[in-house]
């Protein structure tokens, strides 16, 4: 979990329980098997024997999160003793080098074999900037900050080799192969990842099930009317929960866009600094309303609050500097240099408003994701 005070959600990583790879109440995140042998038995040297399962894991990224995890390994690299992080000589040290390496070898545990199972992962990735001058150098990475990625579930092949020194060498060999896997085998998940396409790939699996349910309940007991309404209706039901969906994320952006320009033209006097920074602060994804009807409340909230902020910017301010003894001219110059936040804030309430009330119906539709982002803004339900 991220504790921090700006994360954008809670869940990093964690695991992940749904229709498709449910988990049992009581099963074991994962189950780590070492064996030790002694292949001399007078001898003191030990080799081992590594078997590792790990049920389905979820990983919630955000961009700021993502660069903080390579920053800080790349400083702890740097920062080991035991490691170079300046280039030297290869050709005039490379004989000492394989001395080294060979000594070094020697005091690493020596694993005669390791098995790592498959494992599924459940991927979303938020980017929040994107460096075309960094893409332009050569650093393709940047192609995956374009787009957010979200809902892609990953299976990680299983990988097994032997005569392996050192935990380090294990984490490279498994790592390359999966990455090989994923490039060779798994390109076309990460296409799915991108919200224009998931969200046609979820309805032409509703139009899939239009057709396919019919037929499959008139082959089950010949009744071909109620598989043609179990088909109708989960077609509407897919093509709802991604219109839904797509209206959430929409009146999202929009709003953080608003609130943004809102904060730019806002004089924020010094008594509601700290209040006004608390709320420009909150996140809006984070609130998730339980049903239809708490959005419609927490919509409400939301344009009584951009309404509340209309007025005081327009006559409560105003009434305020006349009454601390400044003129009339003092308190309308006020009213004037609040009137550019004073017009954008009811849009940006009214956008939030949209926005929760759109959440609301698609957590009364889909109970699941429901469930999933609970799960990410909130972290585990305390026991």
């Amino acid at each position: 979990c991220d504790q921090s005070t700006h994360a954008p959600w809670k869940m990093v990583l964690g695991c992940y329980n749904s229709k498709d790879y449910p988990r049992e109440s009581c099963s074991s995140a994962f189950m780590l098997e070492l064996e030790s042998v002694r292949p001399e038995p007078q001898a003191p040297l030990e080799d081992y024997r590594l078997h590792l399962e790990i049920l389905p894991l979820q990983l919630h990224l955000d961009q700021g999160q993502l660069n903080f995890l390579i920053s800080f390994f790349q400083n702890d690299l740097c920062n080991n003793p035991n490691l170079a992080c300046e280039n030297e000589n290869i050709d005039a040290q490379s004989t000492m080098y394989r001395s080294d390496t060979i000594a070094d070898e020697a005091l690493l545990p020596f694993f005669q074999k390791f098995d790592v199972k498959p494992l599924v992962l459940h991927i979303n990735y938020i980017p929040r900037h994107f460096d075309p001058v960094a893409l332009s150098k050569g650093n393709y990475a940047e192609l995956l900050n374009i787009f957010p990625w979200k809902g892609i579930d990953l299976k990680l092949k299983q990988v097994s080799a032997m005569g392996v020194y050192g935990f380090n060498n294990i984490c490279e060999i498994v790592a390359a192969e999966w990455l090989e896997d994923i490039s060779k085998n798994q390109v076309h998940k990460l296409l799915k990842g991108l919200p224009p396409i998931k969200s046609l790939v979820a309805v032409s699996s509703g139009t899939k099930k239009l057709v396919s349910l019919p037929i499959k309940s008139y082959k089950k007991d010949r009744k071909l009317l109620k598989g043609m309404q179990r088909g109708a209706v989960a077609f509407i039901r897919s093509v709802s929960i991604e219109a839904v969906g797509l209206g959430v994320h929409l009146a999202a952006g929009a709003h953080d866009m608003l609130l943004k320009t809102e904060s730019a033209l806002t004089a924020i006097p010094p008594p509601l600094a700290s209040r006004e920074a608390k709320r420009t602060k909150d996140n809006v994804r984070a609130n998730q309303p339980e049903s239809a009807q708490e959005g419609l409340k927490k919509a409400y909230e939301s344009l009584t609050d951009g309404f509340g902020r209309t007025a005081s910017a327009l006559i409560g301010n105003p009434i305020k500097v006349y009454n601390r003894g400044a003129g009339a001219g003092s308190a309308l110059a006020t009213a004037i240099c609040g009137a550019p936040g004073a017009a954008v804030a009811p849009l940006s309430a009214s956008f939030r408003a949209a926005h929760y009330t759109l959440l609301g119906i698609r957590n009364s539709l889909d109970p699941e994701r429901k469930k999933e982002s609970m799960y990410k803004y909130h972290g585990p339900p305390q026991l």
